[in-house]
């Protein structure tokens, strides 16, 4: 069976082809969607999904484990829409002077994933991330995090469900769908929860009193939309092929 870790539900929909998912059991307070030889965790936000990784992963045998989801380009080469396997992710705090390995992904699978996407006609690229634990929410950010080690995309999750399966010396894989891109301002709402839900109460409050970045806003679920839209698409051929194929 394969294991998948998303942060929030639009990325755990992506995995079940983007439809209707069934309902969750909870495992230590965080939902795992289960169907056929896939399940799927959403950890939330940034180091809390170390937890959900170590707490789930004692309950599978799980052939492979994948991290996937949104990221946030660092090089200006990428565009919105754009699938990327990580061959390897840092985390920030190595900037600090952490003498630490970064979370690989397991060469086999990269080279799967590249296969698949080129069947399906999907724009793939391989490289690496760095995992901040905060959104990187301004385009002078993200040139700084760029300057470090020349990363390709920023996200929040994938180097420490990798060092979790690295652990457990389980196949990794990180697969990031880029969004918004090197140059983009992000807006900062208080809509996204720790969680991962999108509490579309919070969202309307909000705003309503800030009607100045409408535009901005809609400018970034459009390009939210159109890469969970080629996440969706590519899941869908990757994963029953990951299903089929002997990994180890």
């Amino acid at each position: 069976m394969i294991l998948v870790f998303a942060a929030m539900e639009p990325e755990v929909r992506a995995c079940f082809g983007g439809g209707s998912i069934v309902p969750p059991r909870e495992i230590a307070g965080f939902p795992v969607y289960e169907a056929n030889e896939l399940a799927v965790c959403q950890t939330g936000l940034g180091r809390r999904s170390h937890d959900a990784a170590t707490a789930v992963m004692e309950h599978f045998t799980p052939e492979a484990v994948l991290s996937v989801g949104t990221a946030g380009g660092l090089n200006f080469d990428l565009r919105s829409g754009q699938l990327f396997a990580c061959s390897h992710v840092h985390h920030a705090d190595m900037r600090g002077g952490l003498d630490e390995t970064p979370a690989f992904s397991d060469e086999r699978l990269v080279t799967l994933a590249l296969e698949v996407a080129r069947g399906a006609g999907i724009e793939a690229r391989i490289g690496s991330a760095v995992t901040v634990d905060e959104v990187v929410w301004t385009s002078t950010d993200k040139a700084d995090l760029h300057a470090w080690m020349q990363h390709d995309v920023v996200e929040m999750e994938s180097y420490w469900i990798g060092k979790v399966a690295s652990q457990a010396d389980l196949p990794y894989l990180a697969l990031r769908v880029v969004t918004d891109q090197a140059a983009d301002e992000l807006v900062q709402t208080p809509a996204i929860t720790a969680d991962g839900t999108f509490d579309a109460d919070a969202f309307q409050a909000w705003i309503k009193d800030h009607p100045e970045y409408i535009p901005m806003f809609a400018e970034q679920a459009e390009r939210s939309r159109r890469g969970l839209g080629t996440l969706t698409r590519f899941l869908s051929d990757f994963l029953p092929r990951l299903a089929d194929t002997q990994i180890s």
